[in-house]
């Protein structure tokens, strides 16, 4: 059976393809800064073939493309109770929204998905400092109100078993690393952790890692999305303190849109 093949859509989207179909996770596409660093051309529309969509939160750089891609492609939707609420009011259709809770596992034929509760990184002081004066520099109206009234309500992290691998994704990095055996998450095979929200994000998703013990690693939403509310993060650091707690874990970077082969990654 085969492993899957992943592809970054940037931030913490990815699109999994395997033998059960598409699956989207955090797909934010359309709704990402015209300065987003990485570009991102594709759209809602390219996004057709989804079979369905997993919500890590709700906060609007995780959920704010769903409601057209389920437009176009009928896709449904896992997530939690707040972030199916915002998506109701966005106009998804209640009959494609499936609300998890953690600890819920899900059978998809060939796909099984395994659902853990966690919480949303904190904000440190020297970040929002950083981040603060500009801000409020801000004279965007429609920027401020696309972050606003799109509370995160619980973390969601997802393991996907696809037959061939294990995929753990981090919407946020609100886990810490004594979790991580708690919640079963020891030993998969690729951990997607997401580097945003910490002045030590770094150090923190390093750490995750190495109580995980993956495989390969692939970092997430390092990139600079949504200029000035987000920051581009640095990934040597990251790699570097990986190779040094972690050393049997391989370290992949992502491209943006770029396919890769989770058989490849593993094996090659």
């Amino acid at each position: 059976m085969s492993a899957a093949k992943l592809t970054w859509l940037g931030t913490a989207g990815f699109r999994i393809r395997d033998e059960s179909g598409v699956s989207l996770v955090d797909p934010f596409l359309s709704g990402r800064s015209a300065k987003a660093r990485p570009a991102q051309p594709l759209e809602a529309a390219d996004m057709a073939d989804a079979d369905r969509i997993f919500v890590s939160h709700g906060h609007f750089d995780h959920i704010a493309d769903v409601p057209s891609i389920v437009a176009v492609s009928g896709a449904r939707v896992f997530c939690s109770g707040v972030a199916r609420d915002t998506l109701l009011r966005l106009g998804v259709p209640a009959s494609l929204v499936t609300v998890v809770d953690g600890g819920k596992e899900l059978d998809l034929g060939p796909l099984r998905v395994s659902v853990f509760p966690t919480s949303h990184i904190r904000f440190d002081r020297a970040l929002i400092l950083r981040t603060a004066p500009r801000v409020l520099r801000l004279r965007n109206v429609g920027l401020l109100g696309e972050v606003s009234g799109k509370p995160a309500g619980p973390v969601l992290v997802f393991r996907f078993d696809t037959g061939g691998a294990s995929i753990v994704h981090m919407g946020s990095l609100g886990i810490v690393p004594e979790e991580a055996g708690r919640y079963g998450l020891k030993g998969a095979d690729v951990l997607l952790p997401a580097l945003q929200g910490h002045a030590h994000i770094c150090s923190m998703a390093a750490r995750v890692t190495a109580a995980v013990g993956p495989r390969a690693v692939v970092p997430q939403h390092f990139d600079d999305f949504f200029p000035p509310v987000s920051q581009w993060v640095e990934l040597m650091p990251f790699e570097a303190m990986v190779a040094r707690l972690s050393p049997g874990t391989k370290c992949h970077r992502p491209e943006i849109n770029r396919e890769f082969d989770v058989s490849v990654l593993l094996d090659g």
